[in-house]
């Protein structure tokens, strides 16, 4: 297994204990969910995005979500724990799938953290970009691999770049609400 890996100070990216044992199945169950497609172009948006269920992402009545959102749950909470909050609540969960030419531009989402599951991560497949809030022209790309989860202050500007080559990438994306400070840090703050 990977060591876990802190990109900066608000930001992580872990591997996901049950990604193996569970991949095939949420493969599976999302390739028989409700899907969505997205292709919107204007001086804002510039996605294209082949499948997807982010118009249902509060609905957790959803199968893949019953299957996967309890495992993801634990990773999450172990993360608020490394960022020194005593856990968190998902609030909204949706899967996208990109297969040859399609992107999602630069955004950013709501509550105070957001991340991806890269799920489904072929080779070749594009790595999520960050912009630098302190150095807009300086992009930072995640060096994520197949099974990793990465976490980061939902306010930063992100990307999917474009698909290039003939592959699909599915990924699974959620919004968080860390919450509560940890209380043993206190002890360590409040002395400074």
């Amino acid at each position: 297994m990977r060591k876990k890996i802190k990109l900066g100070t608000t930001a992580l990216l872990r591997p996901f204990k049950y990604h193996n044992e569970i991949k095939e199945n949420l493969l599976s169950i999302i390739n028989n969910s409700y899907n969505d497609s997205l292709n919107i172009k204007d001086q804002y948006y510039g996605d294209e995005i082949h499948r997807l269920d982010w118009s249902k992402h509060f609905d957790y009545t959803r199968e893949w979500i019953k299957f996967v959102k309890p495992k993801l749950e634990e990773h999450f909470n172990e993360c608020a724990k490394d960022l020194n909050y005593q856990n968190c609540e998902v609030r909204g969960m949706w899967y996208q799938q990109y297969t040859k030419n399609n992107t999602h531009g630069w955004h950013t989402h709501g509550e105070n953290y957001t991340g991806v599951y890269y799920l489904e991560f072929p080779k070749g497949s594009p790595k999520t970009e960050l912009i630098d809030q302190y150095n807009i022209k300086k992009k930072i790309t995640i060096n994520a691999e197949e099974g990793d989860v990465v976490i980061f202050p939902s306010f930063i500007i992100h990307r999917a770049p474009r698909v290039m080559n003939d592959i699909r990438k599915t990924i699974i994306s959620f919004n968080l609400y860390l919450k509560l400070v940890n209380p043993s840090i206190f002890k360590i703050i409040n002395n400074l």
